[in-house]
């Protein structure tokens, strides 16, 4: 059976029944490797940084080589995915990242390293869109990629979660160069999953969902709107989980391990609701659905810094987590469906504005930590990343398209 996006619909179909859990999990390894080499490299590079006698004051290196051009080649590679086919250049995204983890993996100086992070970030700038191009194609019916999205953006969550531990882990097992060499065996096998389940075949343009025709300035409307709720999610919950990671090691003295374990609060919700938001898209639409992760997480930043102890930090994280669990599909659903003729440039814009938002969400609450200490921190930064959050509930309301996706008709 050919799944290739350019099938006919009645064989896409047929071709989801019989395989479509296996697609799914093939267009989210490269995902969860995208996000996973963010997180657990930065529990390597200080390993990394004193076996090649770096000073302290370089170690970042070992990540900027990788997000710096992660974030500038997103649009260009969206581009590339419209213009070259999703399949193409998930294949070769996949092949650059896996060969730039051995050479990682093998590296004996730390310029290799550094070449290695940066064919990485490279690599996953490509990943990324041809991914959610990939998934906007072989889903073309809205209310099921919405839940194609729902469990994609769990995925995503759980990468978050695991790469640090992921990442001591290895290094502690083993040494730094494993968290390189663990890409190697995913690659491969996302790689041959690519080839089989996305098939080959010459690359039309999808044609516009009935949702978006004859209403091209609303779709404008929706991608504006989806790609900005992207930064202000991003900014507002990394921003938050900085200033309280400070505040946590710094202020109160814990260690990395059971810090980690506690912002784990703040991703738990964000896997479980992943697969749930989906099924709310479909019954409820991206609006409400948006809006309404959006304000729940609002009233939990809220609670920061009122409530006493660690225990208090709970209702905040909390929040987080199910801010993030509703609002990631229904946002990048919106992107996907307010462009659906160029998923891969759509698919890149909200991927750079989620970067962006996350590199000024993270220097700010950096900033934060240096005017701030202990409940003043956290009243200031909670109080403000909540009412930023409530911000973005009121853009969803305005922008977001307002109707359930609409259902397939079975034949």
């Amino acid at each position: 059976m050919n799944l290739s996006p350019d099938a006919p619909a009645s064989h896409r179909g047929g071709a989801r029944r019989n395989g479509g859990t296996f697609l799914l999990v093939v267009l989210c390894i490269p995902m969860f490797l995208v996000l996973l080499d963010v997180m657990a490299m930065n529990v390597a590079m200080p390993t990394i940084g004193t076996t090649f006698h770096v000073p302290v004051a370089h170690w970042s290196q070992v990540v900027d080589a990788y997000t710096v051009p992660l974030a500038v080649a997103l649009l260009p590679a969206g581009w590339l995915v419209d213009r070259v086919g999703a399949r193409r250049c998930l294949l070769a995204g996949i092949a650059v990242f896996t060969a730039a983890s051995v050479v990682g993996g093998l590296a004996g100086a730390w310029l290799v390293v550094l070449g290695a992070r940066l064919g990485q970030g490279l690599a996953a700038a490509v990943m990324l869109p041809a991914g959610l191009a990939a998934l906007s194609t072989s889903w073309p019916e809205p209310h099921e990629r919405a839940r194609a999205l729902g469990a994609w953006s769990s995925i995503s969550a759980v990468a978050t979660a695991l790469g640090p531990a992921v990442g001591g882990l290895l290094v502690a097992a083993m040494s730094w160069r494993a968290v390189f060499w663990v890409n190697v065996p995913l690659g491969l096998v996302a790689a041959w999953g690519t080839w089989q389940q996305l098939g080959t075949g010459p690359r039309r343009p999808q044609q516009p969902q009935p949702e978006q025709s004859g209403r091209g300035a609303i779709a404008t409307v929706s991608l504006v709107g989806s790609v900005v709720a992207a930064a202000m999610m991003t900014s507002g919950a990394n921003g938050t989980l900085q200033a309280v990671t400070v505040h946590l090691q710094s202020g109160l003295g814990m260690g990395a391990g059971p810090a980690g374990l506690l912002l784990l609060l703040a991703t738990a919700p964000f896997v479980v609701l992943g697969p749930l938001s989906g099924r709310a898209v479909v019954r409820f639409g991206r609006r409400l659905v948006a809006a309404v992760g959006f304000l729940a997480g609002a009233v939990g930043l809220a609670t920061l810094g009122w409530l006493p102890g660690l225990v208090g930090l709970a209702p905040g994280l909390l929040g987080i987590g199910v801010g993030l669990g509703l609002v990631t599909s229904a946002i990048v659903g919106e992107s996907l469906s307010a462009w659906p003729t160029r998923p891969g440039i759509a698919s890149g814009l909200n991927n750079a504005l989620r970067q962006t938002g996350t590199s000024v969400g993270v220097a700010l609450g950096g900033w934060a930590a240096g005017h701030w200490t202990g409940k003043s921190l956290l009243t200031h930064t909670g109080t403000t990343a909540g009412l930023w959050w409530a911000l973005a509930a009121a853009l969803a309301i305005l922008t977001f398209t307002h109707h359930p996706e609409p259902k397939k008709l079975e034949p």
